[in-house]
């Protein structure tokens, strides 16, 4: 399987690396496409593949996958020229920076009927398998409040992408997305969102704290931040038992703790090769073969309804993009 890289960064390095372990379909690098020549050169000289200098060459190289792995606000237009030209894509979180981008990609998906995947790489991990088997098992019960934080000190500087709103910065959409996401897998889309944070003079969320409220009293918990360092872990609990997830929760943690009330307590140490990014790809790659343009993991859906939730977030801290 050929897949075309946008955006050959660091993301993209780990990405790439992973494709090894890959074991349903041998995955090789194509075009590659980058902002930065010099960059993209030592790419495809370590990873392979082979430089294309704008995006409308993709379509001559036909390649099975598309990975978008730029700066957030970049994702609408370079996701929506691939779908238009009937190339599926995987394109990193968030999948596009409000809901109205995100409904014209599913458009766009729907349309041509043309996979598209937003990579959100933790949700396919062993690790969340095993969280998630845990869940529906019914061993912790119903699920009563969440309580996630997902953090790290970024350097202050605007030509660092995270503190530059040009490149979508701030914590929401980069590491705040993780916590969302458990949320509302967990959880389903809330009653009401609840938001605070410390909003800095170029617009930028440092901080980010959320409350989503649902019926019969649950809720979740949900922190981000660019600027302290939080335990980045996340509790589960239900009526019958909690899951802990240790750090590193969004990547390979330390271990997963489960306590049933009623029972004695054990745990999981999660283990795979790599970062993880394989059991992504191989998601893609089964959706493919089924002829499937979304997956029932993450489905079109959940993108739109996070990002939704983000949106109300965005709207309550006044943090507005200039590409909005």
């Amino acid at each position: 399987m050929l897949w075309g890289i946008i955006g050959p960064g660091n993301i993209a390095k780990e990405f790439v690396q992973d494709l090894k372990y890959v074991q349903s379909k041998k995955c090789d690098i194509g075009p590659v496409l980058g902002h930065d020549v010099e960059h993209t050169k030592e790419f495809v000289k370590n990873y392979g593949g082979y430089i294309i200098n704008d995006i409308s060459e993709l379509i001559q190289y036909n390649p099975g996958c598309v990975y978008i792995a730029t700066p957030h606000p970049l994702h609408f237009e370079q996701a929506l020229f691939c779908l238009e030209n009937k190339i599926p894509v995987l394109c990193e979180k968030p999948l596009a920076i409000n809901a109205k981008q995100v409904t014209a990609l599913v458009g766009a998906s729907e349309n041509n009927r043309t996979f598209l995947l937003e990579g959100l790489w933790t949700r396919f991990l062993p690790s969340f398998s095993f969280l998630f088997d845990i869940v529906r098992s019914g061993a912790i019960g119903e699920i009563l409040n969440i309580h996630a934080d997902m953090s790290f000190i970024a350097e202050k500087d605007k030509s660092n992408r995270f503190f530059n709103p040009e490149l979508g910065g701030g914590s929401l959409l980069d590491v705040g997305v993780y916590a969302v996401y458990l949320g509302y897998l967990s959880l389903g889309f809330p009653t009401e969102i609840f938001a605070c944070g410390k909003v800095n003079e170029n617009n930028i969320d440092e901080t980010c704290g959320i409350t989503l409220k649902y019926d019969k009293g649950r809720y979740a918990m949900l922190e981000s931040s660019i600027i302290t360092q939080t335990q980045n872990s996340a509790w589960i609990y239900g009526d019958k038992g909690t899951i802990h997830i240790k750090r590193p929760w969004t990547e390979h943690p330390e271990k997963i703790d489960v306590w049933i009330n009623d029972q004695p307590s054990f745990d999981h140490i999660p283990s795979w090769q790599g970062r993880g990014f394989q059991y992504e790809v191989e998601e893609v790659i089964k959706c493919l073969n089924e002829g499937k343009i979304e997956s029932s993991i993450i489905p079109h859906k959940a993108s739109l309804e996070v990002v939704k939730i983000m949106d109300s977030v965005r709207e309550q801290l006044n943090i507005i993009y200039p590409h909005e």
